[in-house]
């Protein structure tokens, strides 16, 4: 599914007026997508009354195509919280209304949201800026105390933002959103992904050629990507066959990181395995996960890697397909000279994750010395210090964020992790929509390190390989809520997934 920012959808239906679809045709396919969709919830529902809330834009133009439309066949009342329309077009389809109850008074309009179920949310769409009226907040505070009530969104719930996905106070959690055109990109960003419910997409006719020329395409991770890119594995496969990853990762105080990233990326099928650590971690990871190989490295007394680590492991990095490092390495001046090493002197990817993202944060232009694809994968509080601003800065626009720094390095692959996970390159990015809050515990991140390294490990291009190991990362944490609750579920219990995951896609 390709996404777009607010502005990007006005230029985009400035082409397709050029092209010969006119502002109100468009207005026209979309209401009446947004009919189909309310009939069949209506029906489902068993609702016989309608009632939509509409501002004084064209996303209430919308509303009163739809209102006309579903007349024929329910009760609807079309309630108008700001008077008539002011544009043109959405003025022309409310003078096209019939048998519909209209109402702007505001005691009407309390009553009719109170004694109704369906209600539609009409009032703002992608131009929405500032905060909602205190009427507005109360008419949509009365839907979100019963819960009986279905609020459907058109376009975006009233008081989201379709570009960073920030809600103002008083914005509905709505059951369903209904866009047109093309998805905003705010939608599948946090928190306003969490107002959405599901999201269903109309065609207004916005010609595929003008998608295609947008600067920086944004797109959904999808279950066909995983799909089609998952590597096919012939019936004579050796493990030569689907790489060597080589990870540095652990400490002394910090052994599980290690533990997980390093089964994390054997359960996504790399063909040879090898953790670069502190002898003790090496010791214990053997003890649990015997696939894998080992290779003590010079550490201090606390665990943590010295500067002698730097021969040893450029030695195993060079005959790896690709490196991982950074997941409980804590930091020493030793892994600053290792990350550094491997950027500069690898020809093969490598992932730097957690404390390998913190050992170039004072000095990141070593990116620009890379001799192949680097995936960074950030949390908010490490993007924000390798951008050198705040993590409120970071999430105020995610996709923003990410794309910034992409651009500014191009040979690097973003992960902006958490709700609404980014990965960014300089050309495009993607945004995944799989996971749950009871993803956020301490190690999910170095699963997901080990998944995105033992994908690109076995040749699947860094970015893809990102793509799926975020997707799947989140559907294996969807699955672990669902049988552990989001409360209870650990980690590791993601990892226990992943097998059954990849059995359903071989």
């Amino acid at each position: 599914m390709r996404l777009v920012t607010p502005l990007e959808m006005m230029k985009l239906e400035e082409q397709t007026n050029r092209a010969g679809i006119s502002y109100e045709a468009m207005m026209e396919h979309a209401g009446n997508g947004l009919a189909e969709h309310l009939a069949k919830i209506a029906l489902e529902k068993a609702h016989g009354t309608i009632v939509f809330l509409c501002g004084n834009g064209n996303n209430a133009g919308d509303c009163f195509v739809a209102a006309g439309k579903l007349a024929k066949q329910f009760t609807v009342i079309v309630c108008l919280l700001s008077g008539v329309p002011k544009t043109r077009t959405a003025y022309t389809k409310f003078k096209l209304m019939r048998n519909v109850t209209v109402l702007e008074n505001p005691d009407e309009i309390r009553e009719a949201v109170r004694s109704n179920q369906l209600i539609i949310d009409g009032v703002f769409g992608i131009g929405f800026r500032g905060t909602l009226s205190a009427f507005v907040q109360e008419l949509f505070g009365i839907i979100e105390a019963d819960a009986e009530k279905y609020c459907i969104a058109v376009d975006v719930p009233s008081g989201g933002s379709g570009l960073n996905g920030a809600v103002a106070e008083g914005t509905p959690h709505c059951d369903a959103t209904v866009t047109f055109g093309a998805a905003k990109i705010g939608l599948f960003l946090s928190p306003l992904s969490e107002y959405c419910g599901a999201i269903y997409l109309v065609d207004i006719g916005i010609p595929e050629e003008a998608l295609n020329e947008l600067k920086y395409p944004v797109t959904r991770i999808s279950e066909e990507l995983v799909h089609a890119s998952l590597p096919h594995r012939p019936i004579n496969a050796h493990k030569g066959m689907f790489g060597k990853l080589f990870c540095v990762a652990g400490s002394r105080n910090m052994p599980g990181a290690a533990i997980l990233a390093s089964q994390a990326a054997l359960r996504c099928g790399v063909g040879l395995y090898c953790l670069g650590s502190d002898i003790n971690v090496c010791r214990l990871l053997v003890s649990q996960t015997p696939e894998a190989m080992i290779l003590p490295l010079p550490t201090d007394e606390n665990g943590m890697l010295t500067p002698d680590a730097v021969p040893k492991v450029l030695e195993h990095g060079k005959v790896s397909s690709c490196v991982l490092i950074g997941c409980g390495l804590g930091q020493s001046e030793g892994l600053k000279q290792v990350v550094s090493s491997l950027i500069t002197q690898l020809d093969c990817p490598v992932i730097l994750d957690a404390d390998g993202l913190n050992a170039i944060a004072s000095g990141i232009d070593i990116l620009h010395k890379a001799k192949a694809k680097i995936v960074l994968t950030p949390h908010p509080g490490e993007m924000s210090r390798l951008l050198h601003c705040t993590v409120d800065e970071v999430q105020k626009d995610r996709m923003a964020a990410a794309k910034r720094f992409a651009m500014r390095f191009p040979n690097t692959v973003v992960v902006l992790k958490g709700a609404g996970t980014v990965v960014a390159t300089a050309e495009h990015a993607s945004i995944n929509t799989t996971g749950n809050s009871g993803m956020s515990k301490g190690g999910s991140g170095d699963i997901l390190a080990g998944m995105i390294a033992g994908l690109t490990a076995q040749g699947i291009e860094p970015e893809t390989a990102a793509q799926i190991g975020v997707y799947l990362h989140g559907l294996a944490g969807d699955c672990a809520a669902a049988e552990f609750s989001r409360r209870a579920m650990l980690p590791s219990d993601m990892i226990r997934q992943l097998p059954l995951l990849f059995g359903e896609y071989d």
